[in-house]
């Protein structure tokens, strides 16, 4: 009996190899299993867009097809981003959908998120029960077969996400660098139709992804949008991951702006309109995210990392915003709660323009600490949570006896002027890193403690890091 090798199936979506892990075979029963799924809730239709992956048509192929023959029809938007597929729900009125990428992942990756309801994606236990379904073999059907409907939701998607932010009456000059994938063929036309100058960069799509993983959080992917910035004399600089949900950021003088950044700016603008409300934000997320929204009389909720996870959050204690340092916002003062890289870049340049101020002169006016980047170092998949609820944990427990710690994803370690988390990553065989001090001795410290931890265990593979150069 065929089945999908376990492990691909993470914390909040799926992904895997292409070809060993992700084929022809595994695909269908993807297909199958969630076409069951559909029809268990009595739900037969199903939106399904692919992001620019080399694999992505193949697997659109595959996975229209088991729908259609189990009876589901499919609304096939084609290469389309994350977001515009949560769109597409309420557009198309249904609950059901499929989008096929690995968001940030190397390109040798390919994925799926499957929708569970109106941006809402599969949470742990649904994934783990998913997994269950699909490896059981035990798939439903009906008749008649779907329907295969292609439409083009773009303009629609456009016209509502430029009514759900407020005019951007400066007009800014951006660069924009969608890393070669999917965000250049959508996010440079909505910056414009917003009324920005944009210059683009990489931003022909190429699932070859010729300049480097689409990650936004990288350092090399921002110091080039930064070198770009500042050569066009631009206002800002965006870039965006492989479907569009995340962003990253540089002020107008190329300097790099890590996105707890951006979540305490969206928490502080939230909090002006909406005083004492929750904002939700992720346990790597700087100490500065904290302290705007106490300052701002709101109430700091935090919890685990992962766009499913802070979604789900967010709509449990209805918080009108929620945020992540990888680049995910959550909105639902005036959108849909789901993360979409458009509608956070709009919202930052209305701020921006509200306020009459650079990004560079409201970043100034926060609460400032020297923080790390998200740094990412290998360690194999079947022992990564171990690794750090057992062994590094202890390490840091070690060394800050007295801090408060934080361990519902990672350890997160607090002082009253440092921070130090490790957790595992829920999407790839690695594990994440991020320190920051209230001066520069105290991060040095820091940085030197967390660096001799982590060489201590011979299963973290500095080889397979990102950002790993901010530990030198």
């Amino acid at each position: 009996m065929q089945q999908v090798p376990a492990h691909i199936f993470r914390g909040y979506d799926l992904r895997g190899l292409v070809d060993s892990e992700l084929n022809d075979e595994t695909v269908a029963l993807l297909g199958k299993g969630y076409a069951t799924w559909l029809i268990q809730r009595r739900i037969y239709d199903c939106v399904v867009g692919y992001d620019c992956r080399i694999s992505s048509p193949h697997f659109r192929d595959i996975i229209v097809h088991e729908l259609n023959q189990a009876g589901i029809t499919v609304f096939d938007i084609g290469i389309t981003l994350s977001q515009i597929a949560y769109y597409a729900c309420y557009f198309f009125r249904t609950r059901g959908m499929i989008m096929i990428t690995a968001s940030h992942n190397p390109k040798e990756y390919n994925g799926f998120k499957f929708g569970t309801g109106y941006s809402e994606t599969m949470l742990t236990e649904d994934i783990k029960a998913f997994r269950d379904l699909v490896n059981s073999n035990n798939f439903k059907s009906k008749t008649p077969t779907g329907k295969h409907i292609e439409q083009d939701i773009f303009p629609a998607y456009v016209k509502d996400v430029l009514r759900c932010a407020d005019p951007v009456v400066k007009k800014f000059k951006v660069v924009v660098d969608s890393c070669a994938a999917t965000t250049g063929l959508f996010l440079p036309k909505i910056l414009r139709q917003a009324g920005c100058e944009v210059i683009e960069q990489n931003t022909k799509p190429d699932g070859n992804f010729p300049v480097g993983t689409p990650d936004p959080t990288e350092r090399e992917v921002q110091e080039r949008l930064a070198q770009r910035v500042v050569q066009e004399k631009a206002d800002l600089g965006f870039s965006y991951d492989a479907d569009g949900d995340r962003l990253g950021i540089v002020d107008g003088e190329g300097g790099l702006i890590w996105n707890d950044t951006l979540v305490s700016l969206y928490a502080k603008d939230v909090l002006e309109n909406l005083p004492h409300s929750k904002i939700v934000y992720n346990t790597l997320c700087s100490k500065q995210v904290d302290d705007v929204v106490r300052q701002a009389g709101g109430v700091p909720i935090m919890w685990m990392t992962g766009h499913s996870f802070i979604k789900a959050k967010v709509a449990e204690t209805g918080a009108p915003f929620g945020g992540e340092l990888s680049g995910h916002f959550y909105f639902v003062d005036n959108f849909y709660g789901h993360d979409d890289g458009a509608i956070a870049s709009l919202r930052l340049l209305a701020y921006l323009s509200r306020t009459g101020k650079t990004l560079k002169q409201a970043i100034a006016e926060l609460p400032q600490y020297i923080s790390s980047p998200e740094i990412k170092v290998g360690c194999p998949d079947a022992i990564k949570f171990q690794i750090v609820s057992e062994k590094i944990g202890g390490e840091i427990k070690k060394l800050y006896p007295n801090a408060k710690y934080v361990e519902i994803d990672g350890v997160r370690m607090d002082t009253e002027a440092e921070m130090l988390i490790c957790r595992a990553s829920q999407n790839g065989p690695y594990l994440t890193v991020k320190f920051e001090g209230k001066t520069q001795a105290a991060y040095d410290l820091l940085k030197q403690q967390i660096n001799e931890i982590l060489h201590k265990f011979p299963e973290v593979d500095f080889a397979k890091g990102v950002n790993t150069s901010a530990l030198n």
